[in-house]
């Protein structure tokens, strides 16, 4: 079976229970971080989507800077996922949610000062008290400290607490993660535009580039299921009629990964 036809089946499994899971979100414990799972498997299943489409467009380039941003996503769902089920709180959505969002607007807020600056204006507004509106968890924190807590969603924190907190999340035995750990470093030139990207460009023209590129697309249409499943199984230890779920999609999961 191709990985276009296994992931037909998944997405089956996933628009048969889907509106079950978005249904708990209000009357959840723990809103935040459903949510932010939910959230990861909508857009990791959008990037799978697009990877498979520079597959069939033969774009080696666009597909391994998609598995970089898709491989990131995956990091930090893990995260909350693993966070989430130590912890039994809402604090890892919560965290995310608070934090990267607050770190996210000041990054945003001093790129449009430093784009004023170069135009010779200067931007009038109380950024502080902006952020504090939005995310009120951040008041009286300082912007290093707002970076310290959004940096615990960053990939090497994220390593470190799994070796720490789930060291057999990253064994051969969980080939997910395995797999994509060691190449993260390297698809990141795609991303920024190194120029170790052009090492492998000079090989794109070559039939085995493609190959690799279906050989990572049946491991990514895996990864994005499991995304689904695991989050299904999180909702399940509250809400016990999603059992069903997370069992069906990761039974799935592995009747497709043993053949």
């Amino acid at each position: 079976m191709t990985y276009a036809e296994a992931d037909t089946e998944f997405f089956a499994l996933i628009e048969k229970h889907v509106p079950r899971l978005i249904g708990t979100l209000g009357k959840t414990k723990f809103p935040h971080t459903y949510r932010a799972m939910l959230t990861f498997a909508i857009k990791i299943n959008s990037l799978k989507t697009a990877m498979f489409d520079m597959v069939d467009s033969n774009n080696p380039y666009a597909f391994k800077l998609l598995f970089r941003c898709f491989s990131e996503h995956y990091l930090r769902f893990t995260y909350v996922f693993v966070r989430f089920l130590s912890e039994k709180t809402d604090a890892a959505g919560d965290d995310y949610y608070s934090f990267c969002g607050a770190a996210e607007a000041m990054d945003y807020a001093s790129a449009v000062k430093a784009a004023e600056a170069l135009l010779g204006n200067t931007l009038v507004g109380d950024v502080r008290n902006a952020l504090t509106q939005l995310y009120p968890r951040t008041e009286g924190m300082s912007a290093r400290q707002i970076e310290a807590e959004s940096g615990k969603f960053k990939y090497r924190a994220i390593l470190r607490f799994l070796a720490e907190t789930a060291p057999g999340m990253i064994a051969k035995e969980q080939p997910f993660l395995a797999q994509i750990v060691p190449a993260y470093a390297l698809l990141s030139s795609f991303v920024h535009g190194g120029p170790y990207a052009e090492i492998e460009m000079s090989e794109f023209a070559q039939a085995e580039a493609l190959e690799g590129c279906v050989q990572d697309a049946n491991l990514i249409c895996l990864m994005a299921a499991s995304v689904f499943g695991f989050t299904a199984l999180a909702i399940s230890r509250e809400v016990h009629d999603c059992r069903l779920v997370a069992s069906e999609m990761l039974a799935c999961i592995k009747r497709h990964s043993d053949s």
